[in-house]
């Protein structure tokens, strides 16, 4: 969620022309409840459609260790782990709890993997002035987004540690991956909001054939926040 420095200033050569936004963002309806969502400052001067006009965030995954109980959604119980590019594209020496990974010297980080979902970022100026988006909204561009579920008591010393590959997650015992039908997110950046904070929706089915549903509503550094985890797993002689 926060934005420790600009990824798209390195992205963008020339300055992209403002688009004034003739109305306020009107959220879409969706099969649980809607999104909920904050004003947003002032009158914002620009919108970006990633990927098309914006490569979107240089991340893996929404699982970060820069703010204070801002890892990952957990009920207690599970933990989700939402990727926003495909896992197997994950280095495994990559930490994902630095969340970004910037292009660099050793090629395109995060970007070099193909992009699995879509939206817009909202800008007071654009990327060439500001630290960050005030506003993203994201949603799923594919039918399967990729969503793993593990045991909350296996995760929480990983996270601990202050360090998080992809293979140690894969390897947890508890590990049950799922797939989005539709997934929603509406994030308001750490450092460019005026109160950030997240929330995400999503619905879909597990590997074994089960179902699940995913709510995370969290603002102003953990002030609120709300999980729901729900996993509908079919017996083991029905598979």
């Amino acid at each position: 969620m926060s934005f420790i420095d600009n990824p798209y200033k390195t992205l963008f050569s020339k300055r992209l022309s403002l688009a004034v936004l003739a109305t306020g963002l009107i959220f879409s309806m969706m099969p649980w409840t809607a999104l909920q969502a904050q004003p947003l400052p002032g009158q914002p001067g620009l919108q970006l459609d990633f990927p098309v006009q914006s490569p979107g965030v240089p991340a893996y995954a929404r699982l970060e260790l820069l703010v204070p109980n801002f890892d990952v959604p957990n009920n207690k119980r599970w933990a989700a782990i939402v990727f926003y590019r495909d896992p197997a594209c994950v280095p495994q020496d990559f930490d994902l709890g630095q969340f970004f990974h910037f292009p660099g010297p050793r090629g395109l980080g995060a970007l070099g993997c193909p992009l699995l979902v879509e939206g817009h970022e909202i800008w007071q100026n654009g990327p060439e002035t500001d630290l960050a988006p005030i506003y993203v909204r994201t949603r799923n561009a594919v039918p399967n987004l990729p969503i793993w579920f593990v045991a909350w008591n296996e995760l929480k010393p990983i996270l601990a540690s202050g360090q998080v590959f992809i293979g140690d997650i894969a390897g947890l015992p508890s590990l049950v991956r799922g797939s989005a039908d539709w997934y929603e997110e509406a994030l308001y950046p750490n450092g460019a909001a005026e109160t950030p904070g997240i929330t995400l929706l999503s619905e879909g089915t597990l590997e074994d054939g089960g179902k699940f549903k995913l709510k995370w509503h969290f603002v102003d550094q953990g002030a609120v926040d709300e999980v729901i985890i729900r996993l509908w797993r079919k017996p083991a002689f029905n598979r």
